[in-house]
């Protein structure tokens, strides 16, 4: 301690000043500080990061002041834990609250970025620290285009460009769910390098600095600063010594408020240091716009600012050159970094554990929390990846270790196929799997460059990877009411509710229930193949709708939108978390696919519920037009219902019929949602007659595996041996089969749009499917299962994964599709 906090670090400019900034460094030594600075630090964060205590801020901004002053300047290398301590404003009238004796302004004082900041992100961990890499004197030329006074400081041994580390927060809300996202975006942040080869770095990404980094949880980095030993720039501080870190150069390419920052950084204790946000009040820059001709205009002064007289003077000799600061930098608050080597101290119950690593997370094994989660008994051992530690004790980094278990390695490389309809059209399919690289992470890579692809122009024909692949999949079954898939065991969980629950006046129990997690690979506007099936063409004007307006939506040079907003936004937003399947007895099966002309009669409760819920109108709708007898013919299954609904006077043989249906060919399924959709439960009750909190012994299960789920809803009936209804996946005289999900029949309800979604999977691995998002794009068509599906002009609109709890364990350390 005493090694790196003392005042002999800052020049006083009297001994006045001296005296009193030794007197209140001892006061914190001897009041404060307990043999811990990470607790001290913490209880200074907590008290700064709680709207209830603004009335103390100040004094706790003073005795971080005074760390600051007495930290020692020192080079920094490699990655660093962090979390923000204080937001202050900008005081734009400071001078004036100087004049009359005070040290803030009243409008200062008020500290709405402090309020703010507490109210939404304090403690979230959506910024986690930085890191600071060597750098090539010949990337410092370039960024600072060619700046003389810092190419002349250049010195390998001190100069680094470093980068910042974002997390998504946990159980965010509406306003914190987009707030990664955004950031994403708007600062073009990058996915966690895990290699020292990944491209797109100024910086040489050293592996010693990668392990260390596996202690900091973390999915995004970005935020490019330049740092070197340097004086402060804030005038309070009196010139004193220290690594200070440069956001403002051009070549950088900051984003506001980036263009107004440097940070500066003491170390105050072994293993930790103390940063300050020091903020431009004059001369900065808003951003900058292209012109057409390419030429990029500042918002604002650029950085470094240049007055027109210093210009003139620049090129022509006539005297001095005035080399004041003319950017009036003021303390905007504090942060704090730690040494790696020094986390589980930083992540400690009385430092900062609410930045502790996730279940699921980077550091989570890493750190030792799974094990101890499986070894304390209390709840929380049977959550998240302690099961997968549990289940292969061996698996530490699920994003590599897989590689040395035979079983893992067998099941994450091999593919369960069939011959394609369109025989050797589609090719071998296995070959798109590179050396070393995991199905799993072959889908990320394909839909890396989907994406790269389609989001600046929609258009089917990037997704043909994916479109063969489906193609040579593999229908799963359904055998004795059960889901079946065609891997070692053929499903993820196999167990029986122990709760019971009243469907329609029958008391049963959830049976045979099994579920899968879900992640969307890439989405894509299926309309645009409706109103131009040709893609080398443009839609004609009488396709349009309304006119002329559908040629600015539909055009193929227009973006994937779709899959530009999940990405970005949609992903953080929507909670869903895969689809469950259960057996489904004959009596409800009959239901469900009931179209006869007396719905009503025959299930007055369902249709009630129906009409009532204002979501599932266009199911309710399908019920008046079965009663007016819209269509001529009967529907598919109407031969084995003209004897009643089952309560209602059905024969035995249509009741054995039924029994036989569901038990060969169907499931009763949902989609499952996250945690984050509990705040919604009100609502979602609202727009969703179907939505249910599941069974205690249920969520049990899932709280055993890596990701649990929360709620049920969107139900669905899931029906195998089926023909598939997109003539893509079909061949001259060859139908490729599939298992499909039915969400359309009038009797199954659910809120718009699902009823229009019909979706289709094969399984390609051991416990991995592949299914097409598809929806029928004529929305004026009502559904009926007499119409030829072909009148409904069924468009694919995405691909997603539906992956059992070994898959997701890998998904969640490669991150694909996920939140973090």
């Amino acid at each position: 301690m005493t090694t790196f906090l003392s005042t002999r670090n800052f020049t006083a400019r009297s001994s006045d000043e001296r005296q009193s900034l030794s007197s209140a460094l001892d006061a914190i030594l001897k009041n404060d500080y307990q043999g811990d600075f990470f607790a001290l630090l913490g209880t200074y964060q907590r008290i700064l990061a709680d709207n209830h205590q603004r009335q103390r801020w100040p004094e706790i901004h003073k005795k971080l002041d005074t760390l600051f002053k007495c930290g020692a300047a020192e080079v920094i290398s490699g990655p660093m834990i962090g979390i923000p301590v204080s937001i202050r404003d900008s005081d734009y009238f400071k001078k004036s609250a100087q004049s009359l004796g005070k040290d803030r302004s009243l409008m200062a004082d008020i500290e709405w970025m402090a309020t703010a900041w507490n109210a939404t992100y304090a403690d979230t961990g959506l910024w986690m620290g930085k890191t600071f890499e060597p750098v090539a004197r010949g990337t410092v030329a370039k960024k600072t285009a060619n700046d003389t006074k810092t190419m002349s400081g250049y010195d390998p041994a001190t100069v680094r460009i470093g980068r910042n580390f974002f997390r998504e927060p946990p159980d965010p809300n509406a306003l914190q769910a987009i707030g990664l996202p955004a950031l994403t975006q708007l600062w073009k942040l990058k996915d966690r390098p895990m290699r020292p080869d990944t491209a797109g770095f100024d910086c040489e990404l050293r592996t010693e600095n990668l392990a260390k980094e596996k202690a900091i949880p973390y999915s995004k980095t970005g935020g490019y600063f330049l740092c070197n030993m340097g004086t402060s720039v804030v005038p309070e501080m009196n010139g004193k010594k220290v690594y200070q870190l440069n956001y403002r150069w051009p070549g950088l390419g900051p984003v506001y408020p980036m263009t107004r920052l440097i940070d500066e950084i003491v170390r105050i204790d072994d293993g930790i240091y103390l940063g300050q946000l020091v903020f431009a009040t004059h001369h900065y820059s808003l951003g900058t716009f292209t012109l057409p001709d390419g030429h990029v205009l500042s918002i604002g002064d650029s950085y470094p600012y240049r007055s027109m007289i210093d210009n003139i003077k620049r090129i022509f000799p006539v005297g001095w050159v005035d080399d004041s600061d003319p950017y009036d930098y003021q303390n905007n608050g504090f942060f704090l970094m730690v040494d790696p080597a020094y986390a589980k101290e930083f992540y400690a119950d009385n430092a900062f554990p609410q930045l502790r690593p996730r279940p699921g997370e980077m550091g989570y094994n890493e750190l030792g929390y799974a094990q101890a989660a499986a070894i304390s008994g209390e709840p929380e051992a049977v959550k998240t990846v302690t099961a997968g530690v549990q289940s292969w004790p061996g698996i530490t980094d699920w994003a590599e270790d897989w590689k040395k278990d035979a079983a893992l390695q067998r099941k994450f490389t091999t593919f369960i196929l069939e011959e394609s309809p369109k025989r050797a059209e589609d090719g071998d399919v296995r070959q798109m799997r590179q050396e070393g690289e995991s199905i799993l992470q072959m889908l990320q890579r394909i839909s890396a460059e989907i994406s790269a692809q389609s989001n600046p122009q929609d258009n089917l024909k990037h997704f043909e990877k994916l479109n063969r692949l489906f193609r040579c999949g593999v229908a799963p079954t359904v055998e004795s009411g059960l889901f079946q898939g065609h891997g070692e065991r053929g499903y993820n969980v196999r167990v029986d509710s122990k709760e019971t629950k009243d469907w329609y006046g029958e008391t049963t129990r959830t049976t045979g229930f099994d579920y899968y997690h879900g992640a969307t690979l890439n989405l894509h506007c299926g309309f645009a193949e409706t109103f131009c099936p040709d893609p080398d063409t443009k839609p004609g004007d009488e396709q349009l709708f309304p006119g002329r307006l559908a040629g600015l939506a539909l055009g193929h040079s227009t973006p994937n939108v779709l899959n530009l907003v999940w990405h970005s936004i949609g992903k953080y937003i929507f909670p869903w978390a895969g689809k469950s399947y259960e057996k489904i007895s004959g009596r409800k099966l009959s239901m469900l696919l009931d179209e006869s002309g007396d719905l009503a009669e025959r299930y007055p409760e369902r249709v009630h519920q129906l009409k009532t819920h204002i979501a599932s109108a266009p199911h309710y709708a399908l019920v008046e037009k079965n009663k007016a007898h819209y269509w001529d013919a009967e529907g598919v299954y109407a031969q084995h219902l003209k004897s009643g609904a089952w309560d209602r006077g059905m024969s035995d043989g249509d009741k054995a019929f039924w029994e036989n249906e569901a038990a060969q060919h169907w499931v009763d399924g949902c989609n499952i949602q996250d945690k984050r959709i509990v705040t919604a439960d009100a609502l979602m009750r609202i727009a969703d007659m179907n939505y249910r909190v599941p069974d205690a012994s249920l969520q049990a299960v899932s709280k055993s595996g890596p990701s649990p789920f929360a709620r049920q809803g969107y139900i669905f009936l899931g029906v195998d041996d089926r023909e598939s209804i997109l003539p893509m996946n079909n061949g001259n005289g060859s139908k490729k089969k599939v298992f499909q999900f039915h969400y359309r029949f009038p009797m199954i309800g659910g809120p718009v749009p699902i009823g229009f979604c019909l979706d289709e999977i094969v399984e390609i691995a051991d416990g991995l499917y592949l299914g097409q998002l598809i929806y029928s794009t004529a929305l004026d068509k009502p559904f009926h299962s007499s119409v030829d599906p072909a009148e409904y002009r069924y468009q694919l609109f995405g691909y997603f994964l539906l992956l059992d709890d070994a898959w997701q364990y890998h998904r969640l350390a490669i991150g694909l599709d996920t939140l973090n």
